[in-house]
């Protein structure tokens, strides 16, 4: 375990810290009732997540560089628990939205540097495994998140504070991990870098450039199509199943989780931009069938949505990652990184913002029709241009 340490209390870390991003999904519901708020509510309580990502990725991307891997990581722990602190006490929308906020700029600390971490933490430093690591940790635990939130919530017993309270406790756990590893997270190794918090952003080498730029694109796709289902199949649900509970939705998610959790495991080896194209396709069939699963009131269309969701997660996130850490420079890596998770984060932003104004409008079915038909055109796209992607390095 010694020699592991430091791997597993960062893979763990990013695990706690994505699983809280999406740990509130399932009862959102429930504040609906009790707070008596619009579905546009929602949107904005999951968008304060988003929010707080962007600066830490935009101005802190690169902090890791200068004070240590373990300081960041730290960092993003603390800023996790105090947020689920006030997410369990939280008495409005804005006090709740002031703690996703805290919660989701300490994941955004994370990202970049935890993929680092988990990169020179590895007992052979083995990019690609830290790689695939990174984004099945981000991308499961992004499922298992209302699972665990609404198998809490649906016990009965303080529905709106028991799920923040199990993952701080997973959150004292890890810390202690991480304290007891820190030697083993003292990078970077060699010259660190002044600090500095004004924006770096940065693209590789021309070479370099197309792919990655495709990965980017992929990961806002992918983030665009997860946050949306995170954020508005609770209300879908309520409509289809006036009955349904917390772990309704939770049950909704875990199909997701299950099926991305297979897809990553098993095909953690197929070329990345197969991969790719193969999550943006599936993507495509889970936007439809939501709009299908909608307009028919059908829960079991709903739920292959849901499963397809866990396809397109499982391949089209694992393969952009693996994609723009492949092509990323070695001399700024971070920068490279930050510039690929702030496309991708943008994508869980502006779309979910848009969609449910537009719900609160015109209602929340030809909403997701609108939105369906917009983001399906952007994911044929990305799958063509990874298909022939693919074939220009099998004909090389």
């Amino acid at each position: 375990m010694d020699r592991w340490g430091g791997f597993v209390a960062t893979a763990l870390a990013l695990w706690l810290c994505f699983t809280t991003s999406s740990l509130p999904t399932p009862i959102y519901p429930l504040y609906q009732s009790e707070w008596g708020i619009p579905p546009s509510a929602l949107t904005y309580i999951f968008t304060a997540y988003m929010v707080g990502v962007l600066p830490a990725l935009i101005c802190f991307g690169r902090i890791s560089d200068t004070i240590g891997r373990f300081r960041v990581v730290l960092t993003s722990l603390c800023l996790l628990m105090a947020g689920l602190i006030i997410s369990a006490l939280a008495p409005n929308v804005a006090v709740l939205a002031l703690a996703r906020f805290m919660i989701g700029f300490g994941n955004g600390l994370l990202t970049t540097a935890g993929a680092a971490a988990l990169a020179e933490s590895h007992p052979e430093r083995d990019r690609h495994v830290a790689a695939v690591v990174t984004s099945a940790a981000i991308s499961i635990a992004f499922g298992l998140g209302p699972v665990l939130g609404g198998a809490l919530a649906q016990a009965g017993w303080f529905p709106l504070v028991l799920p923040y309270v199990a993952v701080l406790i997973g959150a004292a756990f890890n810390l202690v991990l991480l304290v007891r590893h820190r030697a083993m997270l003292q990078g970077p190794f060699g010259r660190r870098v002044p600090l500095s918090i004004r924006p770096q952003m940065a693209l590789p080498t021309p070479a370099k450039r197309p792919s990655f730029l495709l990965a980017c694109a992929a990961g806002f796709a992918t983030f665009a199509v997860g946050s949306f289902f995170a954020s508005l199949v609770p209300s879908a649900l309520r409509q289809v199943l006036p009955w349904a509970g917390p772990l309704v939705v939770g049950g909704a998610f875990l199909l997701m989780a299950i099926a991305s959790t297979f897809i990553q495991f098993v095909q953690r080896g197929i070329a990345p931009f197969k991969g790719l194209a193969l999550g943006m396709l599936g993507f495509a069939v889970a936007v439809g069938l939501l709009a299908l699963g909608l307009a028919l009131h059908d829960v079991l269309v709903l739920a292959l949505g849901m499963v397809f969701v866990g396809v397109g997660q499982g391949y089209g996130f694992m393969s952009a990652a693996v994609i723009a850490g492949l092509n990323a420079d070695e001399h700024r890596r971070t920068a490279n990184m930050s510039t690929y998770f702030l496309s991708s984060y943008m994508g869980a932003t502006a779309p979910v913002i848009g969609v449910g104004l537009l719900a609160d409008k015109i209602g929340l079915s030809l909403a997701v029709d609108v939105y369906a038909a917009a983001i399906s055109a952007l994911l044929v796209v990305l799958a063509l241009l990874a298909w022939r992607q693919q074939g220009r390095q099998a004909a090389s």
